[in-house]
């Protein structure tokens, strides 16, 4: 693991219009394709009939031709009657499919749409996993805060710096806790952890299992989940603090508030044990660090709204302390980062849901350079 700065990588699901257009398009096209196809082999295949019949005409008159020419021109007629029928069957299914898409474009909406407009938005939302399993969120509102730390906080890493303002200009619901095992198992049929135990948090999670989750619930809900960005995470951490944890600046109350190597007894716990932060979400500074979408990189100099990262790289964005990180890890600040195929037993996350027109997740590409290594087994 090291510090500094993972439903679906692709066109985020929040982009509700580009699922259906696509399939849509694509179908046009090789009906389109399928059809000049068609006219092409079934007049192939009229002239394979013509050959056949005029061969059957020569055929008549030899000794025993009649006969032969009559067998090759019910061939000719076989062969242009079966062309042309499947052709035709090839038409009807594309039709068919297109016609599918078209009518049952709100289910594809509908799957990848995010959640109710800000106005219209309810204080909490409930997923339900099936089985008798929820997942409970809460609406985090938009907001400007400062991202980063000043030079002067005790443990900063420069990764952290320099401090910028950032705007997180929609709405959108985060989980209240991280995700847990009996949850993850729900909609994966398994679960990695090491540390069993159906309520405290899966872990073990590269960063691509992560978004397999992500696209398997948005599929089974309805709903756009995905990874919080970065910058959506620790604005939800601080919940309007630019202390260096939530609850302030001394480290003293960090155990009322997490699971850290001071307390844990080096395990993971149930989530939702310790204190909440302002706006209601458990386990920000502990327990397991916590997947983000963005790839690593370093923070702009200036303010920006709604920040995503960089388009590549090859790190991916961990957040938070865990059960094993000292207080100065456990800051709200504080940036770690990690291959996407990277899983750890400190390693899990928890997941947010989209308002209409929450940003995207970035998605994966290439190489972005090495960085150094830091705490972590």
């Amino acid at each position: 693991m090291t510090t500094a700065s993972v439903v679906p990588t692709g066109p985020s699901p929040g982009a509700a219009g580009a699922p259906g257009k696509a399939k849509t398009s694509g179908l046009a096209v090789a009906s389109l394709v399928a059809g000049i196809l068609g006219l092409c082999t079934a007049g192939l295949g009229g002239i394979a009939g013509l050959i056949l019949g005029i061969v059957a005409l020569k055929k008549i008159g030899r000794s025993g031709g009649a006969l032969r020419g009559r067998g090759l021109a019910i061939a000719g007629l076989i062969v242009s009657a079966c062309t042309v029928l499947v052709w035709m069957l090839v038409g009807v299914v594309a039709g068919v499919k297109i016609l599918d898409v078209r009518r049952g474009a709100d289910l594809v909406y509908t799957e990848f749409a995010p959640a109710a407009s800000t106005a219209a938005a309810p204080a909490e939302l409930a997923l339900n996993l099936g089985g008798g399993v929820t997942m409970k969120m809460v609406l985090i509102r938009p907001g400007k805060f400062m991202m980063g730390s000043p030079d002067s906080e005790k443990g900063r890493v420069v990764h952290e710096g320099p401090q910028h303002e950032v705007t997180i200009s929609k709405p959108f619901y985060m989980g209240v806790t991280e995700v847990t095992q009996e949850q993850y198992e729900a909609i994966m049929g398994k679960n990695p952890s090491g540390w069993k135990g159906a309520t405290n948090p899966v872990e073990n999670v590269s960063w691509d299992d992560v978004a397999q989750f992500c696209k398997k619930l948005s599929e089974k809900t309805r709903q756009a989940v995905r990874l919080p960005t970065e910058a959506e995470w620790e604005y939800a951490c601080r919940a309007d603090t630019q202390t260096a944890f939530s609850f302030g600046d001394d480290p003293s109350a960090l155990g009322d508030y997490a699971w850290w190597d001071g307390n844990s007894g080096k395990t993971t716990h149930p989530v939702g044990q310790k204190k909440p932060n302002a706006w209601g979400l458990y386990d920000m500074h502990g327990n397991v660090c916590e997947w983000c979408a963005d790839w690593y990189g370093d923070y702009p100099s200036g303010a920006v709204k709604d920040p995503q990262g960089p388009a590549s790289g090859t790190y991916r964005v961990l957040r938070g302390g865990c059960l094993l990180t000292t207080p100065g890890v456990d800051r709200s600040a504080l940036r770690v980062l990690d291959p996407p195929s990277e899983r750890s037993g400190i390693y899990g996350f928890r997941v947010v849901v989209s308002v209409a027109g929450s940003p995207a997740p970035p998605a994966p590409a290439a190489d972005d350079g090495d960085v150094g290594r830091a705490v972590g087994p």
